[in-house]
């Protein structure tokens, strides 16, 4: 039935096409929108042809032509310049006039832009030449005009029955690239839904790994094992606590003798008062850190000190000097080998406490755990943001895919002169909706 339309001239443009045959659908549209195109195109292409012969035989002979004889001389040479002007133009218009096969509407509006700018060409010669031409072989330039009027007429007749239709023609043009857009949209949405799918797995698997280090965790810290570790480690934090007030309570001992030390060390260092280098070994720890200093001869130096100060070496006066003398006394009585001795057992049993954890495969399983479960859980925070940015990204391609489809619809609308259904082989955020 669809041949008898054809040849009774009733073919109507499809109402419902499907997305992948939307270019079989364009085919069929131009063929009704430009119904005869073709038969007027291809006896068209025949007289212009024609044309374009008279006009090579029209070229020729006016190029042949000789001027007659009474003519003055200056309006001859003027006339011979310009004709040489006007056939090189005809010549240029001959040339470009290569006349197709095809008759589809692209063809036939293509040859008739380049053949009507090669006129235009032609025409824009001064009237002035023209009429110089003209004057010294009216007869040739007639035939030359007649030919290119009859060429402008058989143009138009060309371009007929595409008059008035320049909407659908720009739409036409439009729908191909528009189906584009739509598949390399469709794509771009499949290609980030398949990452997204891939990071969800990978997401599932972390969870799991993460849900059996915390359960591995879990059984770890109800064992024997982890309670000894968890005494052990309250045990290192009181010792190291204990160390640590020791060194303070150290540092604030030494406190009211720091401005005595502080001008022997200058006075040593400017050669007032030299110090031998064991003194000046233990003044220097006393000054950086008086728990270290305890590894020298504190007592010795602390007489040396007293004599020092009590010679009037140090410009220590009035009662700081009798404070400072007596904060000496004070250091010498508190038996300082016994805080030596308390650091010692401090320290000793520190390194034996943490000897006792590190040999506990507790603490080195416990610490895998942990890192394995930080790794686990980074990795986690990585993907989730990568699976956020594709969710959001396919959002904007799903409300671009929306957009292409809807002026996908409105060209189709405005070939056919009426709505015209599309089935996709996917939804848009509009169908969704």
């Amino acid at each position: 039935m669809k041949w008898l339309n054809r040849i009774f001239g009733r073919e109507k443009i499809p109402t419902t096409i499907a997305f992948d045959e939307i270019g079989a659908w364009l085919d069929t549209a131009s063929g009704v929108l430009f119904r005869g195109l073709s038969a007027n195109a291809s006896r068209l292409y025949g007289e212009i042809n024609d044309v374009q012969d008279r006009l090579r035989q029209n070229i020729s002979e006016l190029q042949d032509a000789e001027p007659a004889e009474h003519i003055p001389a200056p309006i001859t040479k003027s006339g011979l310049t310009a004709r040489d002007k006007m056939v090189k133009h005809l010549n240029y218009l001959v040339e470009k006039m290569c006349i197709p096969t095809q008759t589809d509407y692209k063809t036939v509006l293509s040859f008739h832009k380049t053949t009507t700018s090669s006129m235009e060409f032609v025409l824009a010669m001064p009237r002035k030449n023209i009429y110089c031409v003209r004057s010294l072989f009216p007869d040739e330039v007639e035939k030359v005009i007649s030919n290119l009027d009859r060429l402008k007429t058989l143009l138009n007749q060309l371009i007929a029955p595409l008059v008035e239709k320049e909407s659908q023609i720009m739409n036409l043009e439009r729908v191909p690239e528009i189906v584009q857009n739509v598949k390399d949209i469709k794509s771009a949405i499949e290609r980030e839904k398949g990452m997204v799918n891939d990071r969800e797995e990978e997401v599932f698997a972390l969870e799991k790994r993460i849900e059996v280090d915390e359960e591995r965790m879990r059984m770890l810290e109800e064992g024997e094992e982890w309670m000894r570790f968890k005494e052990l480690e309250t045990e290192l934090s009181s010792l190291e606590e204990e160390l640590s007030m020791l060194e303070e309570d150290l540092a604030k001992a030494f406190l009211p003798i720091d401005k005595a030390l502080k001008l022997l060390k200058k006075q040593d260092e400017t050669g007032r008062h030299t110090l031998a280098p064991g003194e000046r070994r233990v003044l220097s720890s006393i000054l950086s850190s008086p728990i270290h200093a305890l590894d020298e001869n504190v007592v010795d130096f602390l007489h040396t000190l007293q004599n020092i100060i009590e010679g009037d070496v140090l410009p220590l006066k009035g009662r700081r000097r009798d404070k400072t003398l007596k904060w000496i006394d004070h250091l010498l009585n508190a038996e300082i080998s016994s805080i030596r001795e308390r650091r010692d057992l401090l320290q000793s049993n520190i390194g034996k406490t943490k000897d006792q954890l590190s040999d506990l495969t507790i603490f080195k399983d416990r610490r895998e755990i942990e890192r394995s479960i930080i790794s686990a859980k980074d990795q986690l925070a990585r993907l989730q943001e990568g699976m956020d940015r594709s969710k959001k990204h396919i959002v904007s391609l799903e409300e671009n895919l929306a957009g292409e489809v809807r002026l996908l619809l409105e060209a189709l609308e405005n070939i056919a002169g009426k709505k015209v259904d599309v089935e996709l082989d996917f939804k848009t955020v509009q169908q969704v909706r």
